[in-house]
């Protein structure tokens, strides 16, 4: 495999931000193998020009002189064939008014009247009618997602980031590979069921939106996706796993490094840092240990606790200027949970922290004084896909064991949450329920269960609730609402407990009890104007079905 494919006008942070957060891409040379754990670009080099000023125009000349081999397709309102410009240059007068797709397949949409749009790609050099790359000088971008695709240039303006693209434009010819950086296994995925929208964290993080709803399914667009691993780091059950690094290689090098800290006596505060920040840290004196990780949230929930339960004294989180935003208030966010999950069982919440590289040492300073002097050596073991939820789970009651809390206490009460979080509970309002189990069959992990043993009932076990709101979108009663909290006590987190109990009714037939009060009134209510239609009219209701069937205008 040969090296990430970096060109060399992207060298400076800002310019690797305008390119992608990750420059994931490497260069296949001709004759060379393909790998196959991954998606393959192919870039021929045509280059689709847009822009809304005479800017555009110079802008392509410049790109012509240095890349006479690219062939570009110029699309400004106002310009036309007169003009002389190179032969690689085709002149379009129209405006682009929709734009999708990646390096190697961007599409185009070009108005030719107020009411009428046609295909751009009629005036690409490539047989396919797709263009390769696309620089978009447009006072307004055509694409607005935080991090572009691969192969889109937009610089808004910017002179600077102008010439940074004309720089690497002529570098993305040829074929290029990119790893697949993300697992899905559906049927751990929460996000519709039975036709009811549930979770949708991970859309909401994407920072390049290669994530897309697809009916009860997500679908992940490989072409798109560029590695924040926000959504991996979001999802609440593990139905998305980060693949670059393995999962386990994290927890691997986070306990060597760990380890050999202990054994040597020195605690320390894990510095957890990308590649894009590693230049930027000032030097460190050994009260920190640095762990590069790339990217940022590939350190999920269950490595931050890992840290502390394997003597970390706490943890600082270095985050680089080039981090997408919707990543870092994603970050941020994990991080006020963790402090007030943290501070539930009897830790020090200021033992976390999130700063900008420019900012660690200070960070460090400040950890390394709110951290307990006490050991804490409780033995984990890596947790993944389903498992990590009640890994974390594990380990927040691992800390909170013992000496680990350092010297703190476990509250009584649980700690309210964020919204959004995906700790929690539900709530199920007595009057409206009627108890009719819409909300167990949806349940996707089990919180909510049915029982008709004694009563019907519905359970509750908050350890297993991932507040996908399944249950309160899909209550025909609209009876449930839901609360982002944390519980501390494990054992009450784990035994199930009764949100809502009816009585049985008998049948009026062979007196066998079989519906509950509340759904068999709820029944003759919003019955009782077609009763006339009914066969044995109303009062069928109140036998079961067997006696139903056995009467002589049964149904």
């Amino acid at each position: 495999m040969s090296e990430p494919f970096i060109p060399a006008a992207l060298s400076s942070l800002a310019a690797a931000a305008q390119a992608g957060w990750l420059s994931g891409l490497r260069f296949i040379p001709p004759g060379t193998l393909t790998p196959h754990d991954g998606v393959v670009y192919r870039s021929r080099g045509v280059v689709l020009v847009i822009g809304d000023s005479p800017a555009a125009v110079a802008a392509a000349r410049e790109l012509s002189a240095r890349a006479p081999k690219l062939r570009i397709a110029l699309f400004v309102p106002g310009v036309g064939s007169q003009q002389d410009l190179p032969s690689s240059i085709t002149p379009v007068g129209g405006r682009i008014v929709s734009l999708e797709g990646h390096l190697g397949q961007f599409t185009a949409a070009v108005r030719v009247a107020v009411d009428k749009v046609e295909d751009a790609g009629i005036f690409s050099a490539n047989a396919d009618r797709r263009f390769d790359l696309v620089l978009d000088l447009c006072r307004e971008p055509l694409l607005r997602q935080e991090v572009p695709p691969y192969g889109y240039y937009a610089p808004r303006g910017d002179a600077a980031a102008t010439v940074r693209a004309l720089d690497s434009l002529p570098q993305l010819t040829g074929d290029f590979f990119k790893p697949g950086y993300v697992a899905l296994r559906p049927q751990l995925c929460t996000h519709e069921s039975m036709g009811v929208a549930g979770c949708r964290r991970c859309l909401d993080v994407c920072a390049t939106e290669a994530i897309q709803s697809k009916g009860e399914r997500i679908e992940i667009d490989p072409y798109r996706c560029q590695g924040c691993a926000s959504c991996a780091l979001v999802c609440p059950t593990g139905a998305l796993t980060f693949l670059q690094p393995a999962p386990g290689a994290l927890s691997h090098r986070l306990d060597e490094l760990l380890t050999e800290r202990a054994r040597g006596g020195k605690p320390c505060v894990l510095v957890v840092h990308d590649a894009a920040t590693r230049h930027l840290l000032p030097s460190l004196d050994e009260s920190s240990a640095l762990l590069e990780v790339d990217p940022l949230p590939a350190f999920s929930d269950v490595l931050w606790m890992t840290a502390l339960t394997r003597g970390a004294s706490g943890v600082v989180l270095a985050i680089a200027p080039t981090t997408p935003a919707k990543s870092r208030l994603l970050l941020e966010q994990r991080l006020r949970e963790l402090r007030e999950i943290l501070a539930s069982v009897g830790g020090n919440p200021a033992t976390l922290e999130i700063a900008s590289a420019t900012d660690v040492e200070p960070a460090v300073d400040r950890v390394w004084h709110a951290a307990s002097p006490l050991a804490r050596t409780a033995v984990v073991k890596h947790a993944t896909g389903n498992e990590r939820r009640a890994g974390f789970l594990d380990l927040v009651d691992a800390y909170a064991a013992g000496d680990l809390a350092g010297g703190g206490s476990i509250r009584a009460e649980p700690c309210a949450l964020q919204p959004g979080a995906a700790f929690g509970a539900v709530a199920i309002d007595p009057v409206k329920c009627t108890i009719c189990h819409a909300c167990t069959h949806l349940c996707p992990t089990g919180a909510l269960s049915g029982q008709l043993d004694l009563a019907p009932r519905v359970l509750f076990m908050e350890s297993l609730c991932v507040q996908c709101n399944l249950c309160r979108a899909g209550c025909p009663e609209q009876a449930i609402s839901l609360q982002a909290r944390f519980l501390p006590d494990a054992e009450a987190r784990q035994t199930p407990r009764e949100l809502a109990r009816d009585q049985f009714v008998a049948c009026r037939g062979c007196g066998i009890p079989f519906i509950g009060q509340r759904k068999l009134a709820m029944s003759l209510a919003l019955m009782e104007s077609h009763a006339k239609d009914m066969p044995g009219g109303i009062d069928s209701l109140r036998m079961c079905p067997d006696c139903r069937r056995r009467e002589p205008d049964g149904v």
